[in-house]
């Protein structure tokens, strides 16, 4: 062990984070490519997807910097890896699959014949249950109807699973993969569910009628809030909306 200066001399630069955050952002947005139409993440918050849609683009906040970040990252070096790239394919995740049928585009991470495949990043500290991939299924199987494949996978990144015994101390990223299997008539209803919720936003988007904007479900809790969503204060979401909980 090398021995440190006694009279060095650490000072937080606060600048200096601001100034990483910012190109971050300007890297994220101007990676991410303006999408027209419906995509199939548009289905999964259709409330959401219309305020993105109608609104001023607000700036990511330094949060969703971190996030988005991370798993752009993650999912470059996954994705290179996989196609087996010499060095990191940064554009390894672009590209968009447009189905006529659904009406929607759709981006699977991967697809080999047929079959296609989502990378997902989690920070968990505990194993995951089946109860517990619902959001990603929702997206997993929207790219399983497009391919029209009742098979799918799902690889989980968890990144702060503690080691299993034996394998040192702490917590490590570990991969949790998943075989996902359904009927075809499971996957024909949930067609006929993207269908009606895609009229529903395209019919909101054409209109812009309160009655069919409150027609869309409300977002998922995690999703919602004054500090969490940018649309908080226009959409107003019915029942949430002046509430303590969910005006702080």
């Amino acid at each position: 062990m090398l021995a440190l200066p006694a009279l060095i001399q650490i000072d937080r630069n606060k600048k200096a984070e601001v100034g990483l955050v910012d190109k971050t952002r300007a890297w994220l947005e101007k990676d991410s490519s303006d999408r027209k139409g419906i995509h199939a993440s548009d289905l999964l918050d259709p409330r959401k997807a219309y305020y993105d849609k109608t609104q001023t683009k607000v700036p990511l906040s330094e949060r969703l910097v971190g996030l988005f970040f991370v798993g752009k990252v993650l999912h470059a070096f996954f994705l290179s890896a996989l196609t087996g790239e010499d060095g990191v394919n940064w554009k390894s995740d672009g590209g968009s699959t447009i189905d006529k049928t659904l009406g929607i585009s759709y981006s699977p991470d991967w697809c080999k014949n047929g079959v296609p495949g989502e990378l997902k990043t989690s920070r968990g500290k505990y194993e995951m249950r089946p109860s517990d991939l619902s959001l990603y299924l929702e997206q997993l199987m929207i790219y399983m109807t497009g391919e029209k494949s009742t098979y799918g996978r799902l690889v989980v990144l968890m990144t702060n699973l503690p080691a299993p015994p034996g394998q040192g101390w702490g917590t490590y990223p570990q991969y949790r993969c998943f075989d996902i299997n359904v009927t075809k008539t499971a996957l024909a209803e949930y067609a006929k569910q993207i269908i009606r919720v895609r009229k529903a936003l395209v019919l909101a988007l054409k209109t812009k009628k309160a009655k069919n904007i409150n027609a869309l479900p409300l977002c998922r809790e995690f999703k919602c809030g004054k500090s969490q969503c940018p649309h908080y204060l226009v959409c107003k979401p019915e029942g949430r909306f002046g509430t303590k909980r969910w005006d702080k």
